[in-house]
């Protein structure tokens, strides 16, 4: 592998809309997508150091959805960027966030640590 890792078509996805008015950091963007910085730049980036070498890195479609909602990529750009699965899980968020009534384990407990705070307020 050479040092020229060129980012995958949803990498540059993610790039571009992050940058879009108003500019986020990339700190930011992972904070928001409960990602670590370093996994954030690692899949925007495209690649993963390892070794004096860069490694050609590709997000799982999970971690991809993630990436474009919080930066405000739609569907049809992930599919534009060749990553229909991706596109599949951001419409399967859109859906829980409409209140289909199906919540992640971890939307759930977000939502119970939430109700816990306002009774105690």
């Amino acid at each position: 592998m050479n040092a020229d890792v060129i980012p995958r078509p949803e990498a540059l996805l993610i790039t571009e809309m992050r940058e879009k008015p108003p500019h986020m950091s990339m700190s930011e963007a992972a904070r928001r997508a409960e990602l670590s910085l370093t996994r954030w730049r690692q899949l925007e980036n495209g690649f993963r150091p390892f070794k004096g070498t860069n490694y050609p890195e590709v997000a799982p479609a999970q971690t991809l959805a993630k990436m474009a909602r919080v930066v405000g990529a739609t569907p049809e750009q992930l599919r534009d960027a060749g990553r229909p699965d991706a596109a599949g899980e951001l419409e399967a968020m859109a859906r829980a966030v409409e209140g289909d009534g199906q919540f992640s384990d971890r939307q759930r407990q977000k939502l119970a640590a939430r109700v816990r705070e306002l009774s105690d307020e």
